[in-house]
This record gives structure tokens, sequence and C-alpha cells, in this order.
């Protein structure tokens, strides 16, 4: 597992993140900028029905930044670069801490989650809703992901958004030959999406709900065809919710 300054690719992950309390305040300062400053802007991925699935760090996961991580992975817009997002890592940062407008209570004290040490003043939304902002990309059903920063203040206004969305700071990012590689040698396993694990308010209980299956999943070199990362979902049938 490369750092960034021994990557050859600029926007590879570094396992050697630590959430401080200094890297906290400076990620809150720089999101202050991004929020408020020009749309964040996020490309189309190649097709609204692409899945999204779970990795789940193994229990003998070497790096410190990944153990224990549970990471929603997103549809691919940059290949061979793949992207998710850690899902079960709330920071002392809130929402209120992040904008200046006024949020209703039931935004305002929502905590902030660690998405990854790859870009950490980019903030992602994901919202569960009926009605997405037309800069959202949907993920599945009614799940979608929003990098617009006027879209991301606009729906947290809503008290009503409260319990169906969950902002991001940052995101877990691989090189397709690199999370071949660590899937390979058993560092993560894949498991099928369940929604409300996202949306769920004891973080802590994820991880080790979703290790129990560890045995079950297995990952075979042929997963990894033309069918790129995403096709690793279907090659176990052993896991069903």
């Amino acid at each position: 597992m490369k750092t960034e300054k021994e990557s050859s690719l600029p926007c590879d992950r570094m396992p050697l993140f630590r959430l401080t309390h200094a890297s906290l305040v400076t990620a809150t300062i720089f999101i202050i900028v991004a929020l408020l400053g020009a749309a964040l802007a996020v490309a189309e991925p190649h097709g609204a029905n692409a899945k999204s699935f779970f990795l789940v760090a193994s229990r003998n996961m070497p790096d410190p930044v990944f153990q224990q991580s549970v990471i929603l992975m997103l549809p691919p817009d940059e290949p061979p670069l793949v992207a998710g997002v850690i899902i079960n890592k709330p920071t002392d940062v809130t929402m209120g801490n992040l904008f200046r407008q006024r949020l209703p209570p039931e935004n305002r004290n929502q905590k902030v989650y660690f998405g990854g040490p790859v870009d950490l003043t980019v903030p992602l939304l994901v919202v569960r809703t009926t009605r997405p902002p037309k800069s959202a990309i949907q993920l599945w059903a009614d799940v979608y992901a929003v990098a617009d920063a006027g879209s991301i203040s606009d729906i947290l206004k809503d008290p009503r958004s409260g319990n169906d969305a969950r902002l991001y700071l940052g995101r877990a990012q691989w090189a397709l030959d690199q999370l071949r590689g660590e899937l390979l040698e058993g560092a993560w396993t894949v498991v099928p999406v369940k929604t409300d694990l996202i949306f769920e308010h004891d973080s802590a209980k994820i991880w080790p709900m979703l290790s129990q299956h560890e045995h079950v999943r297995e990952i075979d070199a042929h997963c990894f065809g033309t069918g790129g990362v995403l096709a690793s979902t279907m090659c176990s049938r052993a896991f069903t919710w």
C-alpha cells in the first residue's frame, strides 16, 4: 500500500493519514471555503444502473487508516481509478461547524464522517430521497450522491433530511490493479449494500456485524475480467441479507 509521495498516481490514497485534532480543524477551514465557494462538479457514472457494494476490511487489515472500515463503493467515473467513502467513521466535526447559514437542529448536530484520506476538503452527501436535486447521481433506488455545494446546502436546510443524509469529507481511492491485488490478498470482503446501514446512527456496530460474514465471501481471479471491480459483486452468492 503506497503513500501519496511514493505512488505514481497523483490521487492514490494515503495509508498513513491519522485523524488528529489539527487535521480536522484544517479540513474544517478548507471545507468551509469549498462549500461557500464555487460549485463542485462530479462526472456522470458509466450508467445509472451501476451497482454499488460494500468493501469490509478484514480482521487482519494492515493499513491503520482502513482497519475496521466499511466502504460504500461508488460508480466509477474516472477509470482506471475506483473510489468509495467510509461510512462508519464519524468525526467530532458537526454539520453546524461547516455551514455559515443556520441549519435546523436535526441537521446542525449531525456528525460529519471521514470518507477517506483522498481530497479531504471535498464533501460528498449521500442522501435517501424521492426528490433528488438535478445535480444528484443515482446510486440505486432512492439513494443518491450529491457533490454540488449549493445542492448540499439546500438539502441540509430541510429538517426532514436529518435521518436520511450523511456528509463525508474525502474518499478512499485506488487504481484498479491496486484494489484487485488487495482483494486477492484478502484485505477486503465484498458485501451487498444494505441501505439502512449507511444511515445507521450507531456506526460502531456496522463493521462487527458485517465482518461476521468474512468467511463466506471469496474473491476469485476471474471476477476482475472485462467486468472490472463491480463484477466482483457477483462472484460469491453465499451471502444474502
